[in-house]
């Protein structure tokens, strides 16, 4: 899916914010629209929301794991 300004859209889920913001610099560099999100929660939620087309997942997140979030987005069918 193509965001509405016609970028591939990719969402970071990262509790470490140095690492989070590297990889959202070299990403937007090579010209993708980046989200973040810093724990479990808040990623799944952004991932479910639509517009997502690729996840960066952290498997040691506060809130939920990465684990529990790839679980639940295949539960719910997530295309991403």
């Amino acid at each position: 899916m193509v965001s509405p300004n016609g970028k591939k859209r990719i969402l970071i889920v990262e509790d470490d914010e140095s690492i989070s913001l590297g990889l959202r610099m070299n990403l937007e560099a090579e010209g993708y629209e980046v989200q973040l999100a810093a724990d479990g929660e808040d990623g799944l939620a952004l991932a479910t929301g639509g517009g997502t087309d690729l996840v960066i997942l952290d498997v040691m997140l506060p809130k939920m794991n990465g684990f529990e979030v790839v679980r639940q987005l295949r539960a719910k069918q997530a295309t991403v």
